[in-house]
């Protein structure tokens, strides 16, 4: 009997080392599935990342508009139309204003010539009001709109500058009841229209 004692007692005291070695073989089966796992999933990861084009970079730059080096001279308020012609322009001040004779006897009722500096160039712009739209568009005709830069079709909301014809020298547009007239000696007539809130 005691040999049999013996022997089941032997029988039994090796179970815990078996569960022992289950538990670690599960762990190193679930380890070695989480490897796998893991592996696929990086090597997955690269392929669909070297598969997708190089992300295109688009840099915008915005040029700074010029700032005048000089002061405008002080103005006087006039008319609604003449309030609202700009001080500055770009790098270009107010500096002068006078009578525009030739667009009152085509029929302007209000209108200006108004002179404009950087310190070194002068601008002159031919500015005046019509009744109506339409009379407006037929001075601007007459007074060469058709052939002139920036031509008759323009959209003044567009906020791209067109292109100016060589020499830089003229801008003539026409903006519901007004006509406005550059006349750039030096050039600079296409900064002075891009920069014209009107």
């Amino acid at each position: 009997m005691h040999d049999e004692e013996s022997t089941a007692r032997h029988a039994v005291d090796p179970a815990p080392q078996s569960r022992t070695w289950l538990w670690a073989s599960v762990l190193a089966v679930a380890m070695l599935v989480a490897a796998a796992l893991l592996y696929i999933f990086v090597v997955r990861e690269r392929e669909a990342t070297a598969k997708e084009p190089p992300a295109t970079i688009v840099e915008t730059r915005t040029a700074r508009p010029p700032t005048p080096s000089i002061t405008p001279s002080p103005r006087e308020p006039g008319t609604a139309f003449y309030d609202r012609l700009p001080s500055t322009v770009g790098a270009y001040v107010f500096t002068a204003v006078a009578a525009n004779p030739d667009w009152e006897q085509a029929g302007a009722f209000d209108s200006y010539t108004v002179t404009y500096s950087d310190g070194e160039h002068q601008i002159t712009l031919l500015a005046a009001q019509w009744r109506t739209p339409e009379a407006a568009k037929e001075n601007f005709d007459a007074f060469g709109g058709a052939e002139a830069w920036p031509g008759p079709d323009i959209d003044l909301t567009s906020t791209d500058c067109p292109e100016s014809p060589e020499p830089d020298t003229k801008a003539l547009w026409v903006n519901q009841t007004a006509v406005f007239q550059v006349d750039a000696p030096d050039g600079g007539a296409r900064e002075f229209y891009c920069g014209m809130p009107m």
